[in-house]
């Protein structure tokens, strides 16, 4: 059963914003490494990073399957990856 639960303000808000996909770091079950990364392949992501050695992979999800990204078997935790802005405080 996953445990992992979706951050919906995050997924509406880049709904809203017109966003095609969306990046998430997602934490993976010892041993489940490939089948995770096959899942999100089925689920239109691309699967940018990986590091076995820590059960980690960085993908881009399809805006309307990341919910679904937190379904798949193997996925313990996910969060959703946000870049920082370069912009300087406004007074």
């Amino acid at each position: 059963m996953p445990t992992a639960k979706p951050d919906r303000n995050r997924i509406e808000q880049a709904k809203r914003d017109g966003h095609l996909t969306v990046p998430l770091m997602i934490s993976v079950r010892p041993g489940r490494d490939e089948e995770v990364e096959q899942a999100l392949t089925a689920l239109g992501a691309t699967v940018e990073a990986r590091d076995r050695r820590i059960g980690y992979l960085r993908a881009e999800v399809p805006v309307d399957k990341v919910e679904d990204a937190y379904l798949v078997t193997g996925v313990s935790k996910v969060d959703v990856d946000e870049p920082l802005g370069n912009r300087l405080p406004e007074p």
